[in-house]
């Protein structure tokens, strides 16, 4: 993928390591490699700041703020850091025979604070900070709000200087709209895929009584009201069974309950294989950018639940491949487990409607060739949505900003 090819147009800039699966949670390598598999990459390279520089910004923002996750924070947005990274990226480009640029991170642009570059830069976001702030997620939910709006300034300021900004979700572009001012001209919504590196083979008949949970942030992706609800289910299903994959170090007895943990690298078969057995994917997050994760359960033709907020919106169709929740107690969850898993063949019919929706409407080949398109035109046009996708608008007005609790 660092190789110049003379047939390529676009350089990827990424903050953080473009090959790498744990890069945005490999989004970042899964569209890098279908750009280059169009014939459209001419190299990705990393932008992020070398380790004695990252230590050198977080001593400099320690100094200004005692509380650790704001320092953690302001450090990766600091001025400082972010003409660090704009320094490589730019002579990265200056290096490079590409006619755009294609931004993965929007912690630096490849130009000098406030300066703009001649070729097209986009950039490609699944969430705004704006969106992260109100949710208090990531450390947000630590800051003062002063120092949320300072994040939320800076990253307006990158967002300004593109050519075309690549949302994954009409979610996502909303916020670019109201939060950020952003003409929906210069906005071109991609869509996504799954981070597997092929389809997944047909699955076998599943049990209709296997329950998944996939993810590494358990506070985060809602674990606690996963497992209420499933201790709700089981009392009138004693033969429902949950896997747990992701949470490190994590091995509660609790009954009817399968602790697997982390399945990277090698293990990322075993992944799969989950994914084909589970009959019903539980994915009810307090607050999700985007959801691979829902995707790979569909992929896979597996019906999914999720919280009717955010992105889910526009992947989950409520009552035909999976349910969207209308709030967040585990009587709720409960009572959707109980309804899908009563009825195997309606589970098994939503399940196929879900592989034929991400086969259909989703893809990294899609996002591929709407990131070229969007980059060559300029970013001049309508505001672009994948084919077929239910639209369904969120956001809030940007003086919301709030920390879900008061800073520390």
């Amino acid at each position: 993928m660092d190789r110049i090819g003379a047939m390529s147009r676009i350089l990827g800039l990424c903050s953080g390591d473009p090959t790498s699966r744990r890069s945005f949670s490999g989004s970042a390598r899964q569209l890098f490699l279908a750009l280059d598999e169009v014939g459209a990459l001419a190299a990705a390279v990393d932008v992020d700041l070398t380790r004695s520089a990252r230590l050198a910004t977080r001593a400099v923002e320690l100094a200004r703020s005692r509380r650790v996750a704001a320092h953690r924070l302001r450090a990766r947005w600091s001025p400082m850091a972010i003409e660090l990274r704009s320094r490589r990226a730019s002579k990265s480009l200056a290096r490079a025979d590409a006619d755009a640029a294609l931004m993965y991170g929007t912690d630096f642009y490849p130009a000098e604070r406030g300066a703009r570059v001649k070729l097209p830069v986009g950039a490609a976001l699944d969430a705004t900070f704006a969106q992260i702030a109100r949710a208090g997620e990531h450390d947000f939910g630590r800051l003062s709000p002063l120092e949320v709006e300072a994040c939320v300034d800076q990253q307006r300021d990158i967002l300004e200087r593109c050519t075309v900004l690549f949302p994954r979700t009409d979610w996502c572009a909303a916020s670019l709209e109201e939060d950020y001012g952003i003409a929906h001209e210069r906005l071109v919504i991609t869509g996504a895929g799954t981070n597997f590196d092929r389809a997944l083979p047909e699955r076998e008949p599943h049990d209709g009584r296997t329950l998944l949970f996939v993810g590494r942030d358990w506070q985060r992706k809602n674990g606690p009201l996963v497992l209420d609800a499933f201790r709700i289910a089981r009392k009138a299903r004693p033969d429902l069974r949950l896997e747990v994959i992701g949470p490190s170090g994590m091995s509660l007895d609790e009954p009817g309950v399968e602790w697997i943990g982390a399945l990277d690298g090698e293990r990322r078969g075993e992944l799969q294989r989950r994914y084909l057995n589970a009959s019903l994917f539980l994915c009810p997050s307090r607050f999700e950018p985007f959801g691979i994760a829902i995707l790979e359960a569909m992929s896979a033709g597996c019906a999914a639940i999720a919280l009717d907020r955010g992105a889910a919106r526009e992947i989950i169709d409520d009552g035909i491949t999976g349910s969207l929740l209308r709030d967040n107690e585990p009587s709720t969850l409960a009572e959707a487990i109980l309804g899908w898993t009563s009825d195997v063949d309606r589970l098994s019919e939503a399940g196929a409607r879900a592989r034929a929706t991400v086969e259909e409407q989703w893809g990294w080949d899609q996002a591929a060739r709407r990131v070229e398109e969007g980059l060559l035109s300029g970013g001049t046009g309508p505001l672009l949505r994948p084919q077929g996708t239910r639209i369904r608008r969120w956001s809030a007005p940007a003086e919301q900003y709030a920390p879900a609790e008061p800073a520390r």
